[in-house]
């Protein structure tokens, strides 16, 4: 099925055939035809799902993330061959492993289906400790009877002193940016204020620290989902952002309006959560920001 409610939100003069056609089949195929491989692979202990399948959030567009557990004298065989058994479960039209000690990788058929596969020897991991995951092979009674369900990982609402101090570094920042007339790196610097301070903050006003299962030291705090995790009040903030051009009045545009959207909620949120606001660092930016572009932001 596809995320209609979402699709009807596209404001778009294409006409997106493709997207408004979509639905979970290929995806649900994959996994009845990996646990078909992967059941009859006298290696393979036990396989289950986890990410947006397994927590049913899973649309047309979501990627299959299996874990397959194995045993642990065929760790090393595995790791040497595991491109192989990927190939039986699906064609792949490019393959990245995940380095590191994780046996697997990331996986694209040509059909652009992304599917993450992982090895884990029985020893180096316990998969009753999973979370939120969905039981799809299971030879030796290694996975848990009552799955544990994924726990809210909203908390109660939080100061994110680091987003602060980075936006109030970045507003005085911009100037020498604008000064050397750089509108690239300064319009890509709006950008990401947007994404790793403002957006951030309005998270940590839900309570949230991302909306990422896993960081895997990502400093942004969403990948592809934002929208369900926010209010509508606080989409329409990101909404009315004004658009990013590469031009030095768009930089400026742009920074006024993050400030102005930001300052005045991140000192609501310090008063809120009993946080010390950085009124020194706040004013330095702020009047540094002002007197260099001749402008009152009036936040």
């Amino acid at each position: 099925m596809t995320d209609a409610p979402a699709l009807a939100q596209i404001q778009t003069r294409f006409s997106l055939a493709g997207i408004r056609n979509a639905t979970t089949v290929p995806q649900q195929n994959l996994i009845k035809h990996a646990v078909d491989i992967l059941s009859t692979d006298d290696r393979v202990l036990a396989v289950y799902l986890v990410g947006g399948f397994a927590l049913g959030t899973g649309d047309a567009w979501s990627d299959v993330d299996l874990q397959v557990t194995i045993r642990d004298d065929a760790k090393d065989e595995i790791a040497d061959s595991w491109g192989d058994i990927v190939d039986v479960i699906a064609p792949t039209a490019y393959r990245q492993p995940f380095g590191g000690s994780t046996i697997g990788g990331l996986c694209i058929t040509p059909e652009w289906l992304h599917f993450d596969i992982v090895f884990n020897p029985l020893s180096s991991f316990d998969p009753r400790s999973v979370e939120g995951m969905v039981p799809l092979v299971d030879k030796e009674r290694v996975l848990p009877d009552h799955p544990t369900e994924r726990p809210d990982r909203r908390r109660e609402l939080f100061f994110p002193r680091s987003a602060v101090e980075h936006f109030l570094y970045m507003l005085g920042n911009c100037v020498s940016v604008i000064a050397r007339n750089e509108p690239v790196p300064a319009s890509n610097g709006v950008i990401l204020v947007r994404d790793l301070d403002l957006v951030r903050l309005l998270l940590a006003e839900r309570g949230l620290e991302t909306t990422r299962e896993h960081t895997f030291g990502n400093p942004f705090p969403f990948t592809k989902r934002l929208r369900p995790y926010l209010t509508d009040e606080q989409n329409s903030v990101l909404a009315q952002l004004p658009p990013v051009e590469a031009t030095i009045d768009s930089v400026i545009d742009g920074y006024i309006a993050l400030a102005q959207a930001f300052l005045p909620r991140a000192r609501r949120l310090a008063e809120k959560t009993g946080d010390l606001w950085p009124a020194v660092y706040e004013r330095a930016s702020v009047h540094y920001f002002e007197s260099s572009i001749g402008v009152e932001l009036n936040v």
